[in-house]
């Protein structure tokens, strides 16, 4: 079995998956006021002591970004503990992965994730590189080759152009591409944090 931490999310969640299928799923945290760092621990050890999951978690995966600078840290931190303190084998899914996954006209997409705190994110792929950027204002334009844009929530059309909009579940994209995870076992989890500080990247 599969423990997902989903942190790059509005509301970051553990899925338990089973046969390519959500067995389980629990909210860490149910608004802005909780943080991640207070409640991730409590939350797995009450899935813990429910689910005995130390008896059935084979591997783990975890969203790596980009998303809240304080949610990938933790979450970063909390898997690589768990994988180091059980010898489990870790995943990795960024949004670069995710867009790799879509293969949907993808020389002309962005990935637009939402994460915690209302923080917005934008990926996309010009001349063979990846580009992440943060967006922070209700100014910002879209690059002009992009004309589909993947949302991991209901977008709100904010972007003043004729652009085809889609939403996407991160969690249904990992169960459709669940055998073509890569696992490594001591894996150094590098989270993908975004600043348009330059200074920050």
């Amino acid at each position: 079995m599969f423990l997902f931490l989903d942190v790059i999310s509005p509301i970051p969640e553990f899925h338990v998956i089973n046969d390519k299928k959500i067995i389980l799923s629990i909210q860490i945290i149910h608004n802005n006021d909780e943080k991640l760092s207070d409640t991730i621990i409590p939350k797995y050890l009450e899935l813990q002591e429910t689910y005995k999951l130390k008896e059935i978690i084979t591997h783990l995966i975890i969203t790596t970004g980009p998303g809240s600078y304080t949610a990938l840290r933790v979450g970063a931190s909390f898997i690589a503990g768990l994988s180091q303190s059980m010898s489990l084998p870790v995943s990795e899914i960024s949004s670069e992965n995710i867009f790799e996954f879509l293969e949907y006209e993808n020389l002309h997409s962005g990935v637009y994730i939402k994460s915690s705190n209302n923080q917005k994110f934008l990926t996309y792929k010009k001349n063979g590189e990846f580009f992440h950027i943060k967006i922070e204002s209700e100014d910002f334009v879209l690059p002009n080759h992009i004309s589909n844009l993947f949302c991991n929530f209901i977008n709100d059309n904010s972007f003043d152009k004729n652009v085809n909009y889609k939403s996407f579940s991160i969690t249904k994209i990992i169960l459709e591409n669940l055998n073509n995870l890569i696992f490594k076992e001591n894996l150094i989890i590098k989270p993908k944090y975004i600043s348009n500080n330059i200074i920050l990247n």
